[in-house]
């Protein structure tokens, strides 16, 4: 049952996460097509929200391998 558990949250992790680059990366680029003047803040902000939006993928990761890992 662990190992579905797992299966399924990994899944689902990894398609929220997918779809929420794609929404930050169209709002990036919807705000420099305004503002081409302040590309280099909203790249920045851009990547910074991408390696937020990772740790999640990362620590679904993580409590996937725990799951598949436990004695219960």
């Amino acid at each position: 049952m662990g190992t579905l558990a797992a299966g399924l949250g990994i899944g689902l992790a990894a398609l929220g996460v997918s779809f929420s680059l794609s929404l930050a990366y169209q709002k990036t680029l919807d705000s420099i097509t305004r503002q081409p003047d302040l590309l280099g803040s909203f790249r920045a902000m851009m990547f910074l929200g991408f390696a937020f939006i990772e740790a999640v993928m990362l620590l679904a990761f993580i409590i996937s391998y725990l799951l598949i890992n436990s004695n219960a």
